[in-house]
């Protein structure tokens, strides 16, 4: 199993995991031209791709998301809400035939990948984090981690290796320059999600 960063932080997520037939990106949150890069690094291409598996639609996760998915017929794993949040504001009503939507805490393969994706805290519709497997070995990605609970830390236990990250901060979001309403929602989902 193989599992590298291609780009991580706001300016944008791309992350590879795979095995000796299957290789999925989570994010695409860069161009194509910096995805293929990276991937070129491992010795593979865009057309090597089984699979893309989407955290939540924050531009910094899938600004790359729609020419790559085009380009190469890549499907697109993600939540209902994360596709509502994503195609509806943007008109993008035409790439829902490339997504496959998916739950949390329902497992599901990518040829010999399994795939589980898991609820986490973030300001998104119906963000998730991942935790992947094949023969023995286990990954898990949470990125946008605002807080963690023992229905976090349970999803993450045993990795081989894991990829996580954290922006949440109550007193920067307070004083900071967001407006009003996403200081509210996000401080609401962060005591919602705790509780």
């Amino acid at each position: 199993m193989r599992f590298c960063s291609i780009a991580s932080g706001s300016s944008g997520n791309c992350i590879y995991v795979g095995s000796d037939n299957t290789h999925v990106l989570v994010d695409i949150g860069i161009s194509g031209k910096k995805m293929e890069t990276g991937l070129n690094s491992l010795e593979l291409t865009g057309r090597d791709l089984d699979g893309i598996l989407i955290t939540h639609e924050h531009s910094d996760h899938i600004k790359g998301l729609g020419v790559i998915s085009r380009k190469y017929g890549i499907p697109i794993y993600a939540t209902a809400g994360t596709v509502d949040a994503w195609c509806v504001p943007m008109h993008l009503e035409r790439f829902r035939g490339d997504f496959h939507e998916i739950q949390e805490n329902e497992p599901f393969m990518i040829n010999d990948l399994k795939v589980k994706p898991f609820t986490i805290p973030h300001d998104a519709a119906q963000p998730v984090g991942y935790r992947l497997e094949h023969e023995g070995h286990s990954v898990g990605i949470a990125t946008d981690l605002g807080k963690y609970n023992d229905y976090i830390i349970e999803n993450l236990q045993g990795l081989d290796a894991l990829l996580t990250g954290s922006k949440y901060d109550i007193r920067m979001l307070q004083v900071g320059k967001y407006p009003y309403y996403l200081k509210q929602a996000y401080s609401g989902r962060q005591r919602a999600f705790v509780q």
